[in-house]
């Protein structure tokens, strides 16, 4: 049914998304995941095209002090604690929405010379700030995007969209195991990559 952490890592290293399923009495759904600073026009596009969820880059909170970006609220409501910013598009990009100009503010986004001014607020990209334990302190696909491009060796951020099905409703594992066979994309669960980094926890530094 799932593949294995190792091989979602090879598949991210390599410029591919994998499909991160959450546990079943949490969201029970599924997210596309890429690394941010691989987040090429063609993968935004596929995400676009087969995810048909809105489309988020989660970063740390470090890198959001870095660049002055404030919560989008400060009056959070949201049961599961999801810590969105302000929206930002790069200054080069023209109205930020096509796929090509969205990778182009995720991909700077994850620049660590990247500077606030580089950016306009609001915009189009939708940073959240991951929990600084990871997976280990918040199961969601923010947590695990980070977790993986650290697992990567990459920049600490990643591109997360939630996969929802053509009549609307939310994909669930059923769904997510037969468009990773369509697509030969990796498909795996936070509750996998939780034991990953409970059995390798070295590789990965907070």
């Amino acid at each position: 049914m799932f593949h294995t952490i190792e091989e979602a890592i090879t598949d991210l290293k390599n410029g591919k998304p994998v499909i991160v399923v959450d546990d079943e009495d949490r969201e029970n759904e599924g997210d596309l995941v890429a690394l941010s600073e691989m987040a090429t026009p063609e993968v935004i596009n596929f995400m676009i095209t087969y995810g048909k969820g809105l489309v988020c880059t989660s970063i740390e909170r470090v890198h959001a002090e870095k660049l002055a970006l404030p919560m989008m609220t400060n009056e959070s409501t949201d049961p599961l604690g999801t810590a969105f910013t302000i929206t930002i598009d790069h200054m080069d990009t023209a109205t930020g929405i096509s796929a090509a100009e969205r990778s182009r503010t995720i991909r700077a986004l994850s620049d660590r010379n990247v500077k606030g001014s580089d950016f306009r607020r609001p915009g189009h990209v939708f940073p959240i700030i991951a929990k600084e334990e990871g997976v280990l302190g918040r199961t969601g696909h923010t947590e695990a995007s980070v977790d993986l491009a650290k697992l990567c060796e990459a920049f600490p951020s990643g591109v997360i969209c939630e996969i929802i099905k053509d009549d609307g409703t939310m994909a669930r594992v059923p769904d997510l195991e037969k468009m990773a066979g369509d697509f030969d994309l990796k498909l795996i669960s936070i509750e996998q990559l939780i034991a990953y980094r409970k059995k390798y926890e070295n590789p990965i530094h907070y």
